[in-house]
């Protein structure tokens, strides 16, 4: 009840918390401050204890005074977060915790000063605690109970605070009777809030009638073998899996290098010849050229690239027979030319046989 009232004192806890905040402390430093404070405020409760025997009315002034200051630190810590602009879901999950860890305390704190029956005092806590998991358990389902209830843990700081001060023996006694009755109410209205949301009022006729209707079991079967196959004909009429998604297809690269060679080349010859032609994947119409075909200008690019690339090496195939062409006309001049040269020896040698011959012929005459 009292988170509604809060946001009329929001200008009021910025400035407040704008001079907390230039201290240089982060929030969660005022977190575990209270934390701390609510722990001191135990100890103040727990002064009245037999062992001890501190007056019972300075135990409970004392520890109304660290509870109030506990309770300041826990209202402004959210603020300083905002100012600061250092809100986080961590944040709020740890502010959750440590304010009942600390109400958890300070119920311990007033069990141990025996300032009234230890069952009322469990009784209280237990419905406290009860009062903040209702509140979660609705936030898991999608439903904010924030503000709802006339009992959430600012009112019972307040009126433990309040009466603490109130000089009568029972004072400790008649709060925590208080705080008992105001969480109960507060756990049966977000009960209401919850179920009327869903389309199930809890307290109605309905619904007592819904609990206590008994339902015909005659013609229901709860054997084993039924369940069974009940279990098995669900699991053959599941879905099949979804396919594999393309992270979890893809290699590490540590995996590609550690293996072979010939693995790696089959792999990228085959991913080569099932790769399809890149005009497939391209729109059918360029908007640029109207009436042809992206497909078209790209194989016609890719034929004059095939023409440009031919062109010269039939050139230089050319060239080359050409020159071994002419390589083997010179051979054969050449060869013809050392035949000629050597008919020529043979002939001049003939020659000179035949006048040698010739002149021992006359010189014998």
């Amino acid at each position: 009840m009292l988170n509604n009232l809060r946001n009329k004192f929001d200008p009021l806890l910025e400035k407040v918390s704008i001079g907390f905040a230039s201290l240089g402390f982060g929030p969660n430093f005022w977190t575990w401050m209270g934390l701390i404070l609510s722990i001191i405020s135990a100890i103040m409760f727990s002064l009245h204890s037999p062992s001890i025997g501190v007056n019972w009315y300075t135990a409970t002034v004392l520890g109304g005074i660290f509870l109030l200051i506990a309770g300041f630190f826990d209202a402004i810590d959210g603020s300083i977060a905002r100012v600061t602009k250092k809100t986080s879901a961590l944040g709020g999950f740890l502010d959750s915790i440590i304010d009942k860890v600390s109400e958890i305390i300070i119920f311990i704190g007033i069990l141990i000063g025996n300032f009234t029956d230890p069952v009322l005092v469990l009784v209280t806590l237990s419905l406290a605690i009860l009062v903040s998991y209702t509140r979660a358990r609705a936030e898991a389902i999608g439903v904010d109970l924030k503000g709802k209830g006339i009992a959430e843990r600012a009112e019972r700081i307040l009126i433990l605070s309040i009466l603490a001060f109130i000089p009568f023996r029972d004072n400790i006694s008649v709060a925590l009777w208080i705080i008992s009755i105001l969480a109960t109410i507060t756990i049966l209205e977000r009960l209401k809030i919850v179920s009327e949301i869903f389309g199930l009022p809890l307290f109605s006729s309905q619904t007592f009638r819904q609990i206590f209707q008994r339902e015909d079991m005659t013609n229901r079967d709860y054997t084993l073998g039924s369940n069974l196959s009940d279990s098995s004909s669900n699991i053959n009429n599941r879905p099949p899996p979804p396919p594999p998604s393309a992270a979890k297809s893809t290699m590490n690269a540590k995996e590609v290098e550690s293996r072979p060679e010939s693995e790696i080349d089959i792999k990228t010859e085959e991913s080569k010849s099932k790769t399809l032609p890149k005009a497939d994947y391209l729109d059918k119409t360029d908007p640029n050229e109207t009436g042809r075909n992206v497909a078209q200008l790209i194989f016609e690019q890719e034929n004059e690239d095939k023409k440009a690339t031919t062109k010269p090496m039939t050139t230089s195939t050319s060239t080359n027979s050409k020159n071994g062409n002419n390589n083997s006309s010179s051979n054969s001049s050449n060869t013809s030319e050392a035949s000629s040269t050597t008919s020529t020896s043979t002939n001049s040698k003939k020659e000179d046989n035949k006048r040698t011959n010739d002149n021992q012929v006359q010189d014998n005459k």
